[in-house]
């Protein structure tokens, strides 16, 4: 075997670096693969530390190759880590710990710490402060030992890792600060610029904002960026999926009712017309919106005062209504499904969502932001992408848009067991974008609405609960599109 001179001198650095930190004895049984050449071997993790250890294996890793290793001990049950191996030494291999998951690197440190807290004499060399034998000035003193180590010896995607993990652990998430954009991406193309330019000028204005796009745009995210802007930016959000509504209970839902109005009618209850005071009612989907709603809608909205079911007294409209939807609506009016004095109330501003496709030059930074949130959501180190999944990314069409690809990266933050989250990992299928669908806008809209009903039943095991809670849809909708493309659940 021929090990480049550089190469060993890097090894010999890093091996000597471990050397530095606390080791404790240690007859510890390991597994790792090796992800060069998909091998795998067992062996026993000895001299071990918060920055690496030993292994004795027949089974040797060529230096400087990363393995997966997975240490098995009674204290804190399996642990997992990335590592990256060492120069030989014996009948065995140094390695070197790379963390790139909280989980793991926790349950290490704990168990080292109390290997060092029962031990009654620590050695010469040991890093561990003497404050009264404590626990907690061992793992103090562990944490603070292996950065130097992990900055020393880690490749740069590591190093971004850790400082994405950094990132996480100490700021706030920017729900708290009510701050959208910090919040969300908002992106850098022109279109989206135009977007964001046309929000911040009318969100103080009275006007109602229609936004238009298609199905996964984030439009109820532009939405909140719009409550943010307005005057009514300190009163609620409610935001109202009006195609999730059942149609015997909207008028109730949307205005309210009284006590004994109806059977059922327990007790007084209040619309999403009065819960919005003095905010902001996002109606998403009005296309949806059933005919005689419409009417009183549009009543609504031209009197600025309304009433409960069962009630005579009339109720200021004091919240902004925003809606949206993803249908042509001038189509709909021509068809007889949609006023057209309805359709001039709420277009007041008219904005138009680009979909994803069309703003390349944002989906490589979205994507980034979404494994971020993702992760800190999650309670995960925000791995970086590799260059073959930003590859993959760039080039697939996401015809499902934000969503789809938000879907895409929590799948891979969830599965993915390497250093960095590699193609594999995002369940897309390579070449994807140089196949063009073909049809009419209308049959690749059903087919694509086809394919993602087929993978939430595959993936809640025909659960619909969950499918719809998951499509953001009602049971009774979810029953419907199973009806209109002949799935029958069971036999998926």
């Amino acid at each position: 075997m021929i090990i480049h001179p550089e190469g060993l001198f890097r090894n010999q650095q890093a091996d000597e670096t471990v050397r530095q930190f606390e080791r404790f004895p240690s007859d510890t049984r390991v597994s790792f693969s090796i992800l060069k050449n998909k091998s795998a071997g067992k062996g026993i993790l000895r001299n071990v530390s918060l920055s690496g250890g030993f292994i004795e294996s027949s089974h040797l890793a060529p230096p400087n190759t990363w393995l997966n290793l997975k240490i098995f001990n009674d204290t804190t049950g399996p642990i997992q880590t990335a590592a990256r191996s060492l120069r030989h030494g014996g009948e065995g291999f140094g390695l070197h710990f790379a963390w790139t998951d909280r989980h793991g690197f926790e349950s290490l440190r704990d168990f080292l710490a109390t290997m060092g807290h029962k031990r009654e004499t620590p050695p010469s060399s040991s890093v561990l402060p003497k404050e009264e034998g404590s626990l907690e000035g061992s793992v103090d003193a562990l944490i603070r030992k292996t950065w130097a180590s992990f900055i020393r010896n880690s490749s740069g995607s590591l190093l971004n890792t850790m400082i994405s993990w950094c990132h996480s652990a100490f700021f706030f998430e920017a729900e708290e600060t009510g701050n959208p954009e910090e919040t969300f991406f908002q992106g850098k193309s022109p279109s989206i610029t135009e977007v964001l330019r046309k929000i911040r000028i009318f969100s103080p204005t009275s006007l109602p904002v229609l936004l238009i796009g298609e199905t996964g745009t984030g439009k109820e995210v532009f939405s909140r960026t719009i409550h943010h802007y307005s005057q009514q930016k300190d009163g609620p959000f409610i935001p109202v999926n009006c195609g999730a509504i059942p149609e015997p209970l909207a008028e109730s839902l949307l205005f309210g009712h009284e006590k004994g109005s109806f059977t059922g009618a327990y007790a007084q209850q209040k619309g999403y017309l009065e819960s919005a005071a003095d905010g902001t009612l996002f109606l998403d989907e009005i296309g949806d919106l059933p005919l005689p709603l419409q009417v009183k809608l549009l009543r609504v909205l031209q009197e600025r005062v309304f009433t409960r079911i069962g009630s005579h007294t009339e109720i200021p409209l004091t919240c902004r209504i925003v809606t949206a939807t993803n249908k042509d609506l001038k189509e709909e009016v021509r068809k007889g499904t949609f006023r057209q004095d309805l359709f001039y109330r709420l277009e007041g501003v008219g904005i138009t969502i680009p979909p994803l496709r069309e703003r390349t030059e944002d989906i490589l930074p979205l994507a980034h932001f979404l494994v971020q949130k993702i992760s800190r959501k999650m309670g995960l180190i925000a791995k970086a992408l590799s260059t073959d999944a930003e590859r993959l990314i760039i080039g697939h069409p996401w015809n499902g848009n934000v969503r789809e690809l938000g879907n895409a990266l929590h799948r891979a933050v969830i599965v993915s067991r390497h250093i960095e989250i590699l193609p594999e990992d995002l369940g897309i299928a390579p070449g994807t974008a140089s196949k063009e669908p073909s049809g009419s806008l209308r049959e690749r809209r059903e087919r694509h609405e086809r394919d993602i009903l087929c993978a939430c039943l595959l993936r809640h095991g025909g659960n619909v609960g969950k499918i719809a809670d998951e499509l953001g849809i009602s049971r009774p909708s979810v029953y419907n599109m199973l009806k209109k493309y002949a799935i029958d659940p069971p036999t998926l």
